[in-house]
């Protein structure tokens, strides 16, 4: 299974999970933890949703490569010596 089924299927998850915690919500009350369950659902809707747009979102970024060998003594010119004294 490709992960944007995956994802649909954990979004799906979610949605008949609110539409329970909402049932048992009217039935019974505001109960504490009833409530605490309503705060984990959202919790977890947004962290599915930034889940989302990461895994969606193109791979930004350049390749730089750094050399192996020593920097110019001229780099470090103008640098502190923190640490030193």
């Amino acid at each position: 299974m490709i992960i944007s089924e995956e994802l649909e299927r954990t979004r799906a998850a979610l949605l008949t999970l609110e539409k329970s915690l909402m049932a048992l919500r009217n039935r019974i009350g505001p109960h504490l933890d009833v409530l605490r369950l309503l705060d984990d659902l959202e919790r977890c809707t947004a962290d599915l949703r930034r889940l989302e747009q990461q895994v969606r979102a193109p791979h930004q970024g350049e390749l730089v490569a750094i050399p192996d060998g020593d920097y110019d003594p001229e780099f470090w010119a103008d640098a502190e010596h923190e640490g030193l004294g």
